[in-house]
């Protein structure tokens, strides 16, 4: 496995070069025009960069198969994942069928047949027998039964090579982008795309993997290659698409995937010894990941008071709730211990869109509540009646939570300033904190330990970009009289944790920042 690990480092070497040569070098040419050594550098990425990590990718999974399944299985699954997906992307380019009309640029190296760069079959391979791997390591962890295994693991694999697709056609051929890759000549509603393109990526992939299962004559077994390699691979390649997304503006798609194709695939790394369950999505690197990159490429984030937060054991953060995502986004990033956070739905108007938020919620473990009429607007999604429901199921979920040490961040407020559905605020204020905030920590501590409530102030400047998040010194059920004073005490330290006390720093710090730029 040593080969394997040093060929997976090399490929997400290859993957960080290539993006920095997309967002970074192509961008910014006085970066590299000056220094002879980093032109070089220059030339053998614009000539390189976009063949190189597919091929690291394709020697990475190869290795992994032969070590872990034997030669035989590996070989099948590389033979049919390359030389049938070659076949259907000659197809599609001559004739624009399954996927829709499109051409390939010159960016991915030279061309079969003058249509196809010979990079894209190898993609094909290692995303495909990536995903698949990862969808029998799913089911295994979620001990599902034998009798509905082998399409359980063919439906989740396609499901998660599509997700990926999703996430990277919007970006590689987005005119936004320093390079684009390909081309479309037809145009569909998911941005600019078909429909077709992803009906043809799923059928390509289902069959491919279902040729190989066949071949294969029986499931892959529990216990014959370890998860975190191909969540690894998975992983880091959707965060290469995401990273393209929100270059070029597109933060639906990048949303879409790390809900619908990283959350489901932690599922995998319940199964890794030492990973409990309660806590295993908490810590999963997607939510992680999506927080940091939101943090990165949206907001300049200060963070003081992190010695008030526990280094083990429950903790409930009472947060002040200003944007309703950046905020979120801000608490995963600057904190140190895997976050839960409880969260209203009753925003989606899609039944489809609650269907998957709610199974991406509960696969992380985040309570869900329904905030029942908003201002007299209803929700297409839910009815008013569902909220009491919803809220026994979230107090239940989060008590959980907190007596099994976890961290749960709450928004007393219920509704955040910056809101793009519905808020009852108005300007900069703040609503009344409600009193579920006292009440979870109360209820924990009945039957478990001490539960210290963290203020968490959030201070947004101006710009909306420069944010400080606050955290102050533990409060506690048992130092209060009662639940009302408990809650009287956290709401004045969240508000003065929140006040804008330097805002000249912030306004300084957008200036110099200005400066830089220009």
């Amino acid at each position: 496995m040593t080969r394997v690990r040093l060929l997976f480092l090399a490929h997400l070497v290859a993957l960080g070069f290539a993006l920095g040569g997309l967002l970074i070098a192509l961008p910014h040419p006085q970066l590299w025009a000056g220094s002879p050594n980093a032109a070089r550098v220059y030339l053998f990425g614009m000539q390189y960069a976009g063949t190189v990590h597919i091929l690291l990718g394709a020697a990475t999974m190869l290795a992994f198969g032969l070590v872990c399944l034997g030669r035989r299985r590996t070989l099948v699954f590389f033979a049919l994942a390359t030389l049938l997906p070659l076949g259907m992307e000659l197809l599609g380019t001559g004739t624009g069928w399954p996927f829709g009309a499109y051409a390939y640029t010159a960016g991915l190296g030279y061309k079969v047949l003058g249509r196809v760069p010979f990079t894209i079959p190898l993609s094909w391979f290692y995303m495909g027998f990536t995903v698949y791997l990862l969808a029998n390591a799913i089911l295994d962890a979620r001990g599902r039964a034998a009798r509905h295994r082998t399409a359980g693991a063919l439906a989740l694999g396609v499901w998660l090579l599509t997700v990926w697709d999703l996430a990277l056609d919007p970006a590689m051929a987005n005119a936004s982008l320093p390079i684009r890759f390909w081309t479309w000549h037809t145009s569909g509603p998911y941005f600019g795309m078909p429909v077709q393109n992803f009906a043809g990526w799923a059928m390509t992939g289902l069959l491919f993997m279902a040729l190989s299962r066949l071949a294969w004559r029986r499931d892959v077994g529990p216990a014959e290659f370890p998860a975190w390699l191909p969540f690894g691979v998975y992983a880091a390649n959707l965060a290469f698409a995401v990273a393209l997304d929100l270059s070029v503006g597109l933060w639906q798609p990048a949303l879409l995937a790390l809900a619908l194709g990283l959350l489901p695939a932690s599922l995998a790394l319940r199964g890794l010894p030492g990973r409990s369950g309660i806590a295993s999505l908490g810590a999963t690197p997607s939510i992680r990941l999506a927080s940091r990159i939101i943090v990165r490429r949206r907001l300049a984030l200060r963070v003081e008071g992190r010695e008030h937060l526990p280094a083990s054991g429950p903790v409930l953060i009472a947060a002040r709730h200003y944007h309703h995502l950046y905020d979120g986004a801000a608490l995963v990033a600057a904190l140190a211990r895997p976050v839960h956070i409880l969260v209203a739905l009753d925003w989606v108007s899609s039944p489809v869109l609650r269907r998957l938020m709610e199974r991406a919620c509960a696969a992380a473990r985040w309570p869900v509540v329904v905030r029942g009429a908003r201002g007299g607007a209803r929700s297409g999604a839910f009815r008013q009646d569902e909220a009491r429901r919803y809220l026994r199921h979230a107090i239940a979920e989060a008590v959980a939570l907190l007596r099994a040490g976890e961290v749960l961040v709450v928004f007393p407020e219920g509704y955040p300033n910056v809101d793009p559905t519905y808020t009852p605020k108005r300007g900069d204020e703040f609503l009344p904190f409600r009193p579920g905030v006292a009440a979870l920590a109360a209820r924990a501590e009945r039957d478990g330990p001490r539960v210290p409530i963290v203020p968490a102030g959030l201070t947004y400047a101006e710009d909306g970009r420069h944010v400080t998040l606050r955290l102050g010194r533990p409060l506690y059920v048992d130092e209060h009289r009662d639940r009302a004073a408990l809650l009287c005490a956290v709401e004045e330290r969240v508000r003065s944790l929140s006040a804008s006390a330097e805002p000249a720093v912030a306004r300084a710090a957008a200036a110099a920042e200005e400066v830089l730029r220009s």
